[in-house]
C-alpha cells in the first residue's frame, strides 16, 4: 500500500502525467457526433507542457457548493446536477476504468452555458485510479453480487481477490456480515443510498476477521465518500444506488459477452494489430475459463463451510 501511494506522489510531480490524463479524460467523456459531452475537463495548452510546467485552458466556474447555496433546496437544478455528476463517476468507474482520484469540492466547478444552464467541470487531474482487466473485472462482479443482493458470495470474492495476502481469521463470518449488511440493505431500501456507509461497515468486518481489502477497493472507497459527501451536501435527497446498478450490471454483461465472443478486426487495420487482439481475445477466453472453475471450487467451498456451520450451531 505504501509503494503504490508513493508511486502516485511520485507521478504527480511530473506534470506531463496531469497532462495526458486529462486528455485521456476528455476523449473519454467525448459523445459521438460532437455532442456536448456530460462534464468538462481542462484542455492542456500545447507547446506548454513540460515536467514542472503544465499549462491548461482556463475554466470559468464556481464551487459545485457554493453554487448551490445560492438555490433553493428544492431547486430542480440541484437533483439535475447531482445525477449528471454521479453517472460521470459512475462511467468513470464501471466504463472507462479510469477514475479522477481527488474530486474534493474545490476540484469541482459549475460553469454556465450560453443560455444559462449549468456544466460541470472536473479540475485538478493529477490523481487516478485504474485497475488491471482481472481487478476491474473482480470489482463489478463485487459490487454486481451486492446490487443483486448476493452479500456472502460478495465477501467470498473479496476475499478472493487477495487470497495471497491475506491471513484470514473466518472466512464464514466474514462473508456471513457482508452477507448480513447487503439483506439489511434490502429491507432497508434507504440503506444504500448513503455509500459511505456501507463502505464502512465493509471495512469494520474486513478488520475482525483478517480480510485484507484490495488496495485498489480502499482508494475507489475514499473517492466514492468524497463525491457522495459532495452529492449530499447540493441534494440531501440524491441518491447513488440506484443510479449504479444500473450501470454495472451493464457493464458485467458487456464484459462476459466480450469474453466469450471475442472482439473482431475493423476493416484497415494492419495485421500486428489483429494479430495482438487475437492475442488478447486468446488471454481473454483463457481467463474466463479460469475465472469459471475459481467460481466452481468457490461456491463448493461456501457449501462446504456452510454445511459445517450449520452442523456446529446450536
Amino acid at each position: 500500500m505504501s509503494e503504490e501511494f508513493t508511486e502516485m506522489l511520485l507521478r504527480q510531480l511530473d506534470l506531463r502525467s496531469e497532462a495526458d490524463n486529462l486528455r485521456r479524460f476528455r476523449a473519454n467523456f467525448a459523445r459521438a457526433g460532437g455532442g456536448a459531452p456530460p462534464v468538462d475537463f481542462p484542455d492542456p495548452v500545447g507547446g506548454y507542457v513540460a515536467r514542472a510546467v503544465l499549462v491548461e485552458s482556463w475554466v470559468d466556474g464556481v464551487p459545485m457548493v457554493e453554487w448551490a447555496a445560492g438555490l433553493a433546496e428544492t431547486a430542480e437544478e440541484r437533483q439535475q446536477l447531482c445525477n449528471t455528476g454521479i453517472d460521470a463517476f459512475c462511467e468513470m468507474l464501471f466504463v472507462h476504468n479510469f477514475v479522477h482520484g481527488d474530486l474534493h469540492p474545490g476540484n469541482v466547478l459549475v460553469t454556465t452555458t450560453a443560455d444559462g444552464s449549468p456544466r460541470l467541470a472536473f479540475l485538478d487531474a493529477g490523481i487516478v485510479v485504474s485497475y488491471s482487466e482481472f481487478d476491474h473485472g473482480m470489482l463489478i462482479d463485487i459490487l454486481g453480487h451486492f446490487l443483486n443482493y448476493e452479500g456472502y458470495e460478495g465477501g467470498a470474492l473479496m476475499i478472493e481477490q487477495t487470497a495471497a495476502q491475506s491471513d484470514v481469521s473466518d472466512a464464514h463470518g466474514f462473508c456471513t456480515k457482508i452477507g448480513e449488511m447487503v439483506n439489511f440493505a434490502r429491507d432497508t431500501p434507504t440503506f444504500f443510498d448513503q455509500v459511505g456507509t456501507s463502505i464502512s461497515m465493509i471495512c469494520n468486518a474486513a478488520c475482525d476477521h483478517r480480510v485484507r481489502v484490495h488496495a485498489g477497493f480502499i482508494s475507489i472507497a475514499l473517492s466514492v465518500k468524497v463525491v457522495e459527501g459532495i452529492v449530499i451536501q447540493v441534494d440531501p435527497a440524491a441518491v447513488v444506488a440506484p443510479r449504479a446498478k444500473a450501470v454495472v450490471i451493464r457493464e458485467s454483461l458487456k464484459r462476459k459477452g466480450r469474453a466469450l465472443l471475442g472482439r473482431t478486426a475493423r476493416p484497415g487495420e494492419d495485421a500486428d494489430a489483429e494479430a495482438r487482439r487475437e492475442a488478447e481475445r486468446q488471454a481473454q477466453h483463457r481467463a474466463s475459463e479460469e475465472r469459471g472453475e475459481r467460481e466452481r471450487r468457490r461456491r463448493a467451498a461456501l457449501a462446504r463451510e456452510r454445511a459445517a456451520a450449520e452442523q456446529q450451531a446450536p
